[in-house]
């Protein structure tokens, strides 16, 4: 695995349940793929830890939050989710109060319909929230563009690349995952991530040796 640094982490605030898998994946990809690291509460499993310590540190150790507030639906017992509204809250006041590193914090919040976090989330009228209309795609796109904007990284590849290499990586991924001996209806975190980590540097190594030959 990679050790990244403070500047290069981006941590992930979204639900995790199966039916939200294919924008958790995109947004992992996008964030490898433009050249940075993801970080959620899922990489560590210590039994003698609270979920909140844990969040707390992800939150500390990364410059960039992606910020998923749209899955508030009620459960059976008629009540709403706050998990994600709640960890977006602590990651703007790691940025308001915090010192040095914490003021460079930038976040994206996406919804999944532009401005209905207004309905439910009045106090944060004035942010420029992103919708996804729950489209991995659309999730690309604008990961992608956001880091360009926040990073100023020139490195980062342009919109229509990161769509043919995502598609090209969800392609092959049933077999790599079979490959490997996974369970692709529940592969775990770490391994998805050690799995778009070696497509990264195969890519590099494809890129490197096209250029070699040229």
């Amino acid at each position: 695995m990679l050790t990244p640094d403070y500047n290069e982490k981006v941590f992930i605030n979204c639900p995790f349940d199966d039916g939200y898998r294919p924008i958790l994946h995109a947004m992992v990809y996008a964030v490898y793929r433009c050249g940075f690291y993801p970080v959620t509460a899922l990489a560590e499993d210590d039994g003698t830890d609270s979920r909140l310590n844990k969040i707390l540190r992800c939150i500390r150790d990364c410059r960039y939050g992606i910020h998923d507030i749209s899955c508030i639906e009620v459960n059976m017992n008629n009540l709403p989710r706050f998990n994600m509204p709640f960890e977006t809250g602590l990651f703007f006041a790691a940025k308001h109060f915090g010192g040095g590193l914490q003021k460079t914090k930038s976040g994206l919040v996406f919804e999944r319909t532009k401005y209905l976090y207004q309905q439910y989330i009045s106090d944060l009228n004035g942010i420029d929230t992103k919708a996804h209309g729950n489209d991995p795609i659309q999730v690309l796109e604008k990961i992608r563009d956001w880091l360009r904007t926040s990073s100023n990284k020139t490195t980062i590849p342009g919109g229509a690349t990161l769509r043919r290499d995502y598609r090209d990586f969800v392609t092959r991924l049933p077999s790599v995952v079979d490959k490997l001996g996974f369970d692709q209806d529940n592969i775990l975190f770490s391994d998805f991530c050690q799995i778009v980590e070696r497509a990264m540097h195969e890519k590099l190594e494809i890129s490197l040796l096209t250029s070699a030959c040229e």
